[in-house]
């Protein structure tokens, strides 16, 4: 077979294979998760800026990351897209709700870590969203990170698995080589750049609301007591929805999978309390 045949060939294969996975990609549910940081981000990143208009996003870290999409059915909230970027700033997730047009109703931003200083996981993640490679996933699905066969396998497999985990009795203590290194990555003028990225969503017509989500580590003995979500919520003039508090009062049991990430089973209760925190607060309609 000379040179020209052998390319055909590898061309018309090639093609075939495409075919037939884009087929079977039709009865197989997309995922929401990967199998590393980069192209969780990729996935939810992408699934924001290609996909149809949402009602609502969620807008944090990889805490917020464990809030999956699919866990809305049935709420007021299906439709909700997720932007809990793994190791990145909240600020980074705010600067992709502004590259949509409309900006959906509401936008849920998680209280936790929004002084964290954006760094160069935020850089690659914001090049993503303005580059070419996007653009060429915007004519070309199958280069899009949710149909990457490794990543369709993994989500199918994660979202299967029942939960487990300990169950958050105590505070967890940190390191003081972690407390130094966590507080370095804060920025501590963060206020009026949050601000004014805050007000932009507002302006474009979106309502905001503060969430504080149960976290294994650093949970409060009493969550009732005053605390610096509350601060934040005052200073910025935004409605706060303490997931940790109401999950206490109702007595939840909160389960992580390493301490500081809510399992599945859990991750599902925290958005039932989600949806009736936003209804009792009169953000969300009650479906009638």
């Amino acid at each position: 077979m000379n040179a020209s045949r052998q390319i055909l060939a590898i061309l018309t294969l090639t093609a075939l294979l495409c075919g037939l996975w884009s087929a079977t990609l039709r009865v197989l549910p997309r995922p929401s998760l990967a199998e590393t940081n980069y192209e969780a981000n990729r996935l939810r990143v992408e699934r924001w800026l290609l996909g149809p208009p949402s009602p609502a996003v969620l807008v944090g870290t990889s805490l917020t990351g464990r809030l999956l999409p699919g866990y809305f059915q049935d709420t007021p909230l299906a439709g909700t897209e997720n932007l809990g970027l793994d190791g990145a700033s909240p600020d980074t997730g705010l600067r992709l709700v502004l590259m949509r047009n409309p900006v959906p109703a509401l936008v849920l931003l998680e209280v936790h870590l929004l002084s964290k200083k954006p760094g160069p996981n935020d850089r690659q993640l914001l090049d993503l969203a303005t580059g070419v490679g996007l653009q060429v996933s915007s004519i070309l699905p199958l280069t899009r990170a949710d149909a990457r066969p490794s990543t369709v396998l993994y989500g199918w497999l994660k979202e299967r698995q029942s939960g487990g985990g300990s169950a958050d009795v105590t505070p967890r203590t940190v390191s003081p080589e972690q407390a130094r290194k966590e507080a370095e990555a804060m920025d501590p003028d963060w206020q009026p750049r949050l601000r004014e990225l805050v007000a932009q969503v507002q302006a474009r017509g979106s309502r905001v609301a503060l969430v504080r989500l149960p976290t294994g580590r650093g949970n409060p003995t009493d969550p009732e007591a005053p605390n610096e979500a509350d601060a934040t919520a005052r200073e910025l003039g935004l409605p706060l929805l303490d997931l940790l508090r109401i999950s206490r009062r109702g007595g939840s049991q909160i389960t992580y999978t390493d301490g500081l990430h809510l399992t599945p089973g859990s991750a599902r209760a925290v958005c039932r309390l989600l949806v009736g925190a936003l209804e009792a607060e009169g953000l969300l309609k009650k479906p009638e």
